[in-house]
């Protein structure tokens, strides 16, 4: 205590202060506290200076670090600049040494690189939906009114071209819920190419079980008619349903002549199997000459029946003439529920259409099956 009363002496007389109304060991005490306390505040302020200058210090770095960053991507931009620039030369080079066709195609793709943007990677992805959407193409159905009590549903291409006709339905709104079944069939049936006696193709479209949903236009060549079977898949269920019936072309008049059973022209009949390991029967001539093919069926003894079938209806005359997109003549035989029992080959004319028609009833009566 007596260093706190010498202390409070000292510090009195060197504020001159004599006369003391209490104990000078206070004022030491005091003196003391106020010290430690400066000092207190002096050691704390010193620690907050320290901690700023070493946040401004690592700040300073970040920054010196980013500016490096940043400068790397200018540089790389530059040199993916450069490498657009040289790859558009390249293709304008390429340009002049391809064919009229290829030159189109490549001026579209360098208009898309001029007028587009680099995207990031996640853009690309995009890129093939939007040009697939713009491209994507409609067609339409419709429902014809053939002849009395006889509708068909018939797909039409986005230029109105007749791409399928459906079978005949008795009522307009069974030809609408037809294109229901042709659309099933679209997707889980199959496509089926014929070629005719006259080097035509057309196709049919069946089910999984072979019933014969619809039939294709007839083409010059397989090619045209494979596309058209493309055409049909991208187009068929995306196509808006018209309402409403269409007045639809009629059929060819056709009047069966009266033939002679007792006739002495006699060809073959014959059941083949068919590629796809089903079974037709077809008429021959006498001269090895083809005239008709009934449709295929999963049967051997199916086609037999189709045989009797064939000569039946085709002594009654149940034939219609119909025309196709060309405006050719052919022929279908039905049954008197009107189901397609076979499909003639096309004609230019109808006269020679007609004289198939009787060619094939004269025949198919006498003809004989044969057996290998």
């Amino acid at each position: 205590m007596g260093i706190f009363r010498d202390l409070g002496v000292w510090f009195t007389n060197l504020i001159g202060v004599k006369d003391l109304s209490f104990d000078a060991m206070y004022i030491g005490i005091a003196l003391v506290a106020l010290i430690l306390l400066i000092v207190v505040l002096i050691i704390v302020a010193i620690v907050k200076c320290a901690k700023k200058g070493k946040k401004k210090k690592v700040q300073t770095v970040e920054e010196k670090s980013n500016d490096v960053v940043v400068e790397n991507v200018v540089e790389q931009e530059k040199v993916e600049t450069v490498t657009e620039i040289e790859e558009k030369e390249q293709d304008v080079s390429e340009k002049t040494v391809e064919t009229e066709p290829e030159k189109i195609a490549q001026e579209e793709v360098a208009e898309e690189k001029v007028s587009k943007p680099k995207t990031t990677k996640k853009s690309v992805t995009k890129k093939p939906e939007v040009k697939k959407e713009t491209k994507k193409l409609n067609g339409k159905w419709v429902v014809e009114l053939k002849s009395a009590g006889e509708y068909m549903s018939k797909l039409l291409a986005s230029n109105g071209e007749v791409m399928l006709s459906s079978e005949i339905y008795t009522t307009e709104e069974g030809a609408r819920n037809g294109i229901a079944s042709i659309l099933r069939g679209v997707e889980n049936g199959k496509f089926v190419i014929y070629q005719d006696k006259n080097k035509n193709y057309y196709y049919k479209l069946k089910t999984t079980t072979n019933r014969l949903l619809c039939v294709g236009e007839i083409y010059k060549s397989k090619d045209q008619c494979y596309k058209a079977v493309e055409s049909v898949k991208r187009i068929a269920s995306s196509s808006p349903i018209a309402d409403g019936l269409t007045e639809g072309q009629k059929y060819a008049e056709y009047t069966p002549a009266v033939i002679d059973t007792e006739n002495k022209l006699r060809g073959k009949w014959r059941i083949e199997k068919t590629e796809q390991g089903n079974y037709s029967a077809k008429l021959y001539a006498n001269n090895g000459q083809l005239m008709l093919a009934t449709e295929e069926v999963s049967l051997e003894k199916s086609a037999k029946n189709a045989i009797e079938s064939v000569k039946k209806n085709s002594l009654e005359g149940n034939f219609i003439i119909d025309h196709d997109k060309f405006g050719r003549y052919y022929y279908k035989l039905r049954n008197a529920q009107k189901s397609v029992i076979c499909i003639g080959e096309a004609y230019d004319k109808l006269e020679s259409c007609v004289s198939a028609i009787e060619s094939v009833r004269r025949f198919a009566q006498n003809s004989s099956l044969v057996e290998d």
